[in-house]
């Protein structure tokens, strides 16, 4: 499948990207962030590079979090196991930012305006998956990541399938059960403590099933596949609703709601410091969803209403 959809020149859309992750990589170690979810996964890729269960390693934290991910997502980050934690941090950032940044020119449409939204930012600042797993759509061997966090994966897997994603994904799996053949049950038994849920079941979010009217359409199967896994309703996950924009103006209104999102939670509706985490994303699911979701909902509807009811309005010759 062609992803380009009429972006720069291949050499243009690399130098973009590795100008855009470069400077984002020396911004982020400049600014020396604390600690991030990265640090787990960093834990945990020390210690199978050292020939340790990561599981136990994560657990010896004493954080309260088991690791909620499957060893492939353990094993695609041991490379970074072998440096510092505060240059792991860098090099993930970096990595992050020239996947999506890749992707995002390549694709063109409203997908580079991720880049200025607080999902990216969001992802970027606390060490999250989504802009390396929302780039496998555009790039497929990329795509291979998805099995890093299969609830996310399997989503764009259905929205955006392919070859390359499907074997590099089997691959990994293969090579994670020859490295550490019991990890599934660590990680099932981990699976036990998750705070996830399905956005499908929380207040309105039946409502984005209704992208399955336009179900040939990668962005539909993408949204309602979206609202049916396992997840945390946080915003650094909204980074592949980026995917939906058909235009650059759809992409830089959810950019721009992004931001406003972000302002009003910080400043209108805090969270108490003492909140539970499953209470504070349940106190913040109403704003995401009208902010994110109902907005790429539309995005998605709109082509069928046009096609629909398009003509009733249409100036007939004379």
């Amino acid at each position: 499948m062609n992803h380009d959809r009429g972006g720069p020149g291949s050499r243009t859309t690399l130098l973009l990207a590795l100008s855009c992750a470069t400077l984002v990589a020396a911004i982020y170690w400049a600014s020396h962030p604390g600690r991030t979810d990265f640090d787990y996964f960093w834990t945990a890729a020390n210690a199978l590079i050292h020939g340790d269960d990561p599981y136990r390693a994560v657990d010896e934290l004493g954080t309260g979090y088991p690791l909620f991910y499957p060893l492939p997502a353990v094993l695609l980050l041991a490379p970074l196991g072998l440096l510092p934690l505060a240059l792991a941090r860098v090099a993930f950032a970096w990595a992050g930012t020239f996947a999506l940044s890749l992707a995002a020119f390549r694709y063109g449409r409203g997908f580079p305006a991720v880049l200025f939204s607080a999902s990216y930012l969001s992802a970027l600042m606390q060490g999250q998956w989504s802009p390396l797993l929302a780039a496998g759509a555009v790039v497929p061997w990329l795509g291979a990541l998805w099995v890093a966090k299969p609830s996310l994966g399997l989503a764009l897997g259905l929205g955006y399938p392919s070859k390359p994603a499907a074997i590099g994904a089997g691959l990994v799996v293969v090579v994670s059960f020859v490295v550490m053949p019991g990890w599934p049950a660590a990680w099932l038994h981990a699976l036990e403590a998750t705070n996830h849920v399905i956005l499908a079941l929380q207040p309105g979010g039946v409502l984005l099933l209704a992208a399955l009217v336009r179900w040939r359409h990668p962005e539909a199967r993408l949204l309602a596949a979206f609202a049916c896994v396992p997840q945390t309703p946080a915003l650094y996950e909204t980074v592949p609703l980026f995917l939906i924009p058909r235009t650059r103006w759809g992409g830089y209104l959810l950019a721009v709601l992004s931001l406003l999102a972000t302002a009003y939670m910080r400043t209108v509706t805090p969270l108490a410091p003492d909140m539970a985490i499953e209470e504070s994303l349940a106190a913040r699911w109403p704003i995401m969803f009208w902010s994110m979701y109902v907005p790429a909902l539309v995005m998605v509807l709109l082509p069928a209403v046009e096609e629909r009811f398009g003509p009733l309005f249409r100036r007939r010759p004379k």
